[in-house]
């Protein structure tokens, strides 16, 4: 009988952008021959949230299938993880702003001259 030994080989992206809704969050994923690197730009991952989405990250192709089993994989593991809390690689659109701008100048003005006539008509008549 003949055994096959097929290997499977896995296509790891260099760098991969991810963002997150539950908990808010952007992700840069660095694989590179030292390792993987994760940046988070904030530090609202739990440890145990940390575990689940790096066996997440793995199951999906994102990082090498070595952390399926993270962390019992990492004490024998040949790379590692780091997590850093960096939001200096996300970007900010100039067409995104302008456009949050238009909206957020006008409703904060238009609540506080609502505000200002609720409190004017208060005292009109409490007095």
């Amino acid at each position: 009988m003949k055994k096959d030994f097929t290997m499977r080989v896995q296509i790891i992206p260099e760098k991969t952008e991810l963002s997150l809704q539950n908990p808010d969050n952007l992700i840069l994923i660095e694989n590179n021959d030292d390792g993987v690197v994760i940046r988070a730009a904030r530090d609202n991952f739990s440890e145990r949230g940390k575990v689940f989405f790096i066996r997440y990250l793995a199951a999906e192709g994102y990082i090498s299938d070595e952390f399926e089993d993270f962390p019992k994989s990492a004490s024998h593991s040949s790379t590692s993880i780091i997590w850093a809390v960096d939001w200096s690689w996300v970007k900010h659109d100039p067409v995104l702003l302008q456009r949050a701008n238009r909206f957020m100048i006008p409703l904060l003005v238009s609540a506080s001259v609502l505000w200002l006539a609720l409190l004017a008509f208060a005292f009109l008549h409490a007095c």
